[in-house]
């Protein structure tokens, strides 16, 4: 009886010892967050790019710029940094990138954007007004804009080229600020344009040109 006993007793120990060890090994796992939560790229009215980005807690970052490529490296910090940051962007040769490198994990999302220098002239046939593109912690993309009064605005999925893609024209609808949720396939990029139709009335016969612009690209 007591052999019978001290049997039980071992490998209840034996089980206690197990059962913590499995705990050891899956906190770290449970614990570990991505150090990026959300990130928005923004183009106000006066055509200027911005990045806003939200961290979770413990996080560093550190910005690298060639050219239009904007590389934003985060790292773990055991200091408590600034978990909100906006920093203004620059397009070189009608393109901007931004990437977020994230060096505690395998996940370094990057956003292409397609658009006219602000440097140049506006083209007076621009209909959109200002817009944002921002990634949810659920995955999902929120699209928000506004465009010039009198536009007429068409939402469609272009399965040819697999493109969200928003249809501008002239028009007499009222709104004027549109929201849109995006979702992005695992593995595939998320691309999404405006798509300008520009009314050319100065030749012999009236004439419609497509332009696409801007065009966004989520990798």
């Amino acid at each position: 009886m007591k052999n019978l006993n001290l049997f039980v007793l071992l490998v209840s120990v034996a089980l206690v010892f197990s059962s913590c060890s499995n705990n050891e090994t899956q906190l770290p796992e449970e614990q570990s967050l991505d150090l990026l939560k959300t990130y928005t790229i923004k183009r106000d009215a006066s055509g200027a790019y911005s990045v806003d980005f939200d961290l979770n807690d413990n996080a560093k970052t550190e910005t690298v710029i060639d050219k239009s490529i904007n590389n934003i490296f985060l790292y773990s910090s055991d200091s408590e940094t600034s978990r909100k940051t906006t920093q203004n962007l620059v397009i070189d040769n009608s393109e901007l990138i931004v990437g977020f490198v994230d060096t505690s994990s395998e996940k370094s999302p990057k956003i292409i954007i397609k658009d006219t220098n602000i440097r140049l002239a506006k083209s007076s046939n621009d209909k959109l007004k200002e817009y944002s593109i921002k990634s949810n912690e659920d995955g999902t993309y929120s699209l928000d804009f506004s465009v010039f009064e009198n536009v007429s605005v068409d939402f469609v999925f272009n399965e040819d080229i697999k493109t969200y893609e928003i249809h501008l024209e002239d028009g007499k609808e009222g709104k004027t600020n549109f929201s849109r949720i995006l979702e992005k396939e695992e593995g595939k990029a998320l691309k999404f344009d405006f798509v300008n139709h520009i009314i050319n009335s100065q030749a012999k016969s009236e004439s419609t040109t497509i332009e696409r612009k801007p065009r966004g690209i989520i990798i």
